[in-house]
């Protein structure tokens, strides 16, 4: 993300249920049931803790079911075929649904597909009207781009967005007049439009930080060629500044105590991220957790605040005692149950109720109301009824050692019924790169196990989760050391008996896709097939595709993260066709606007003209997400059965 493929590596731990070597009867559900979209995909509290929101998918339908705090229905909306990305409580009045659609943008560099942000607000009051932000405005354009928190205002809810502003010359018509946005104040009950934050003057980015009040608390500009950084204050007051050559500085919060802003700068000597606690006039600054490794930041979404941190080692530390004792009541709770990896979604105002989302061994999602004061908790509902108990591959963690001897940290999933020994194998490197897999039910992986294989999901280096040094341990590792980290755990494997290394695919999304087309390419000799899911093929063209104008601070990123020096054709799998030692199934969204289309298109032609196993599966109307269920099922059917014919599980 060698062509030697098992250079010394050994197993570190292992820790395989004793259930999975218990060989049973076992018929998996069909494959199109794991591609199904999730019966519930997000749950959220009002501020009050009085109504839970569910976003579901219930018989087909796409709905928000609004329950009340004994369970029971109070309200279903209906949402469509939307691609809905998050669902947020508007008081206890309305729901704001964030959405997205492709559409097509016209510049200077021609048109291109570009994934609209845009929000709905959907009321309980039936007879109260549906406000859709920014639409039919006249001095801004309908998409939204970047959302800043919904905040209580004189009684009323505003919403914060940025948004591009739009107007005219005498005789011309309507266009776009910035190329950053502006930020703008949105009743989200009547959709009225207050511009509040002005875009700034090339060549610099900004971004803001909006108060409990509904006020801008700080601004950040970033000179995107010199990397040259500042942050004012609510009255425009420098309170911070310096450089940072890749713009790797971010506003992220109001302080715990409300003494000040605290924002990240990536400090490139001491090779790590450091945030800053500075006060609103700019008098004091402090560094804030400097022991911890932090994996997050929990916030409060009705003010900005920043309320605690989660580290690398899953600990939660709170600000305040009373806090921290609630979310460690749910803690002891929740932590008890083996194999099972479980996420604070949602909280009150109060902290007196949390939302829990749960999945693991035997449990394929589970989402949970937890009372905070007395630990009481009751099911909201099942993420995915359909496949349950024994029809759920085991889950447990898996670490081993990299040839260069880093520790790696992986996620197993075993075939239910069979015994954990001389396994078909599946390695499923997540996307990202800068990302993680986590400990529970995840779909791609369950559908593999289900048929008879041993998924491994390695957390190669640059991955999160394990604090600064690791994700840097990726810095110019595309292709080299990430890559090997993914073959590695498949020796790890082997060597533990629970696989047949000689019978093995690599399969993944996105970066996981590069790693899949390198998998065979780079690496000669090691897997039986790869499929690749709207992956990357050709570096310098997707960077070129990405950096537009003279964006320095990206082109400086692009370097730390590839190698400044490094020949991007020697690791772009496309380049590398004649390499390729295995049939490559290659699967891409027309409608991709992360990694296009044409990504895929120059892997099958490099592949077809070096004579090479090659099909590539085109998913008309479907983006980088796998957004449409019909889709997503085809995409899940087609990698089986490819991986099937070329390296069959029995």
């Amino acid at each position: 993300m060698r062509s030697l493929l098992f250079a010394a590596s050994a197993a570190l731990a292992l820790a395989v249920p004793a259930s999975s070597a218990l060989a049973q009867e076992f018929t998996p559900p069909p494959v199109e049931t794991y591609g199904e979209l999730a019966a519930i995909e997000e749950a959220i509290l009002s501020p009050s803790g009085t109504y839970t929101a569910l976003l579901m998918t219930t018989r087909g339908d796409r709905v928000i079911t609004i329950l009340d705090a004994r369970g029971a229905p109070v309200k279903q909306l209906a949402v469509g075929d939307a691609k809905v990305r998050g669902i947020e409580w508007v008081g206890e009045e309305a729901i704001l649904l964030l959405r997205t659609e492709t559409d097509r943008t016209v510049s200077r560099r021609g048109s291109r597909k570009i994934e609209f942000w845009r929000g709905n607000v959907i009321p309980l009051d039936d007879n109260a009207q549906v406000v859709s932000i920014f639409a039919n405005q006249r001095y801004v354009a309908n998409a939204i781009l970047g959302f800043k928190g919904i905040r209580q205002v004189d009684g009323r809810w505003k919403g914060y967005f940025g948004g591009l502003r739009k107007g005219r010359k005498s005789g011309e018509k309507m266009r776009v007049l910035d190329r950053s946005p502006a930020l703008y104040e949105v009743d989200l009950m009547t959709g009225e439009v207050d511009q509040i934050g002005y875009p700034p003057d090339y060549p610099t980015l900004r971004d803001w930080i909006v108060d409990a009040s509904g006020k801008i608390a700080a601004t950040l500009n970033i000179n995107e060629q010199n990397g040259n950084w500042r942050i004012e204050n609510a009255d425009g007051k420098t309170i911070a500044k310096g450089n940072q050559p890749r713009g790797e500085v971010s506003l992220r919060g109001l302080a715990p105590d409300g003494s000040g802003i605290v924002y990240s700068r990536y400090d490139d000597e001491a090779e790590t991220a450091r945030f800053i606690n500075v006060s609103q006039d700019g008098s004091a600054a402090e560094e804030l957790w400097e022991d911890i490794q932090l994996s997050e930041l929990v916030k409060d979404p009705r003010t900005g605040s920043i309320i605690g941190v989660l580290s690398t080692d899953e600990e939660y530390s709170l600000h305040s005692d009373a806090m921290q004792d609630r979310f460690q009541k749910v803690l002891d709770i929740f932590s008890r149950r083996k194999g099972i990896g479980f996420d604070i979604t949602g909280f009150d105002a109060g902290l007196n109720t949390m939302v829990i989302a749960t999945s693991g061994n035997y449990d394929s999602g589970t989402w949970y109301r937890v009372d905070t004061n007395t630990g009481a908790r009751a099911i909201l509902g099942l993420e995915r009824p359909s496949i349950q108990g024994t029809a759920i591959g085991q889950v447990s963690e898996f670490e081993y050692e990299a040839q260069d001897g880093l520790e790696i940290r992986g996620i197993l999933t075993l075939p239910p019924g069979k015994e954990a020994k001389n396994l078909p194998a599946i390695i499923l490197p997540h996307g990202g790169p800068v990302a993680r897999d986590e400990l529970g039910f995840d779909w791609w992986a369950q559908a593999f196990a289900s048929r008879g294989y041993a998924v491994l999901q390695p957390n190669f280096r640059g991955s999160t989760g394990r604090g600064a040094e690791f994700v840097n341990a990726g810095d110019g590792e595309w292709g080299g050391k990430m890559q090997t980290d993914k073959s590695d755990g498949l020796k790890a494997l082997a060597e533990a008996g629970i696989v047949d290394a000689s019978r093995a695919c690599i399969v993944g999304a996105s970066y996981g896709g590069y790693g899949a087309l390198a998998g065979v390419t780079i690496e000669n000799g090691v897997y039986r097939c790869a499929v690749s899911v709207n992956g990357v093929s050709d570096l310098k063209s997707l960077l070129d595709w990405r950096i537009t104008g003279s964006r320095d601070i990206f082109r400086r990123a692009a370097d730390r993260q590839f190698g400044k020096d490094t020949d991007l054709d020697a690791i772009s799998p496309s380049k590398l066709g004649k390499k390729a030692s295995a049939p490559v199934l290659l699967i891409h969204g027309r409608d991709d606007t992360v990694v296009p289309y044409a990504q895929s298109v120059l892997m099958e032609d490099a592949l077809k003209d070096a004579g090479k196993s090659v099909k590539l599966v085109t998913l008309d109307g479907e983006d980088h997400y796998l957004s449409q269920p019909a889709t997503r099922k085809r995409m899940l059917s087609e990698a089986i059965a490819f991986v099937e014919e070329h390296n069959p599980a029995n």
